[in-house]
């Protein structure tokens, strides 16, 4: 088992040496297991905007998948306060005006805002996560608080190019864990 500063280096590396090709076969494959969840339900729906350098999974497909096939959704993105480790969620729509912050993550400039207990359904970007629904994020416990102030019913999807790994050893009892996660080849299930 390795602990989560352990599988933050290893899973950054791997997304790194990840081709591009790979990268967008692996994108494309992950779109098409996120087709197959049931949105018939969701009403706000939020999405992290990917990080480029950081090779994270291409978010923005999905977003036009749901803007075509599911209108009636919501799509919610999130302004990061990095002095509390707080978010703030806004509308996503063609009005959302954006901007990269200091650590170069594209978020909305202003909006109008959504209660985090109106969001119920949650794309969670991730670096690893374990047979039983534990992650391993970036270390900052944005996510964490977030989904300490979202009702207890939404769903936390992960998103991964990679399959989960047995156990992560140092995970505690603040975690939240996933109700899903989505790789290229699977979907699995937490709940």
């Amino acid at each position: 088992m390795k602990s989560k500063k352990e599988l933050r280096q290893e899973f950054k590396m791997k997304r790194c040496w990840l081709s591009k090709q790979e990268e967008e076969r692996l994108n494309r494959d992950l779109l098409l297991q996120f087709q197959k969840i049931d949105l018939t339900a969701v009403k706000f729906m939020h999405v992290f905007l990917p990080i480029e350098k950081y090779h994270e999974p291409d978010t923005y497909s999905i977003i036009n998948y749901v803007n075509e096939f599911f209108s009636n959704i919501v799509l919610v993105v999130s302004r990061s306060n990095f002095s509390d480790y707080s978010m703030q969620h806004y509308i996503l729509d063609s009005q959302t005006v954006f901007e990269k912050n200091e650590w170069g993550i594209l978020e909305p400039v202003s909006g109008e805002e959504v209660s985090p207990l109106l969001i119920d359904f949650i794309i969670v970007p991730l670096l690893a996560f374990d047979l039983d629904g534990h992650r391993v994020g970036y270390g900052k416990g944005f996510y964490d608080r977030f989904f300490a102030l979202c009702a207890a019913e939404a769903q936390r999807v992960g998103l991964s190019f990679f399959d989960p790994i047995e156990r992560i050893a140092d995970r505690n009892e603040h975690d939240v864990m996933l109700t899903k996660a989505i790789t290229p080849y699977h979907i699995y299930s937490f709940v």
